[in-house]
């Protein structure tokens, strides 16, 4: 048996982190995944057309969200 499934939001939350700690290893070791896991989802290589659509749809609200915080 190996790791969890990866889900849409640990995604979107691994393109978060990368952009600000910069490496994939740095990532992994932040949400307990390997580097090469975070590379891969980071690339979106290899993912399936489902996965990517939840993860723009989410990244949109996630955008939209912070858009209407800092307006308030």
């Amino acid at each position: 048996m190996g790791a969890p499934r990866v889900t849409p939001e640990e995604i979107v939350e691994m393109h978060r982190l990368y952009a600000k700690l910069g490496t994939y290893a740095a990532v992994g070791r932040e949400i307990g995944r390997s580097g090469s896991t975070v590379a891969k989802y980071v690339k979106m290589e290899g993912v399936p057309q489902n996965i990517r659509i939840a993860v723009e749809n989410l990244t949109r609200k996630t955008e939209e969200s912070e858009k209407v915080k800092n307006e308030e």
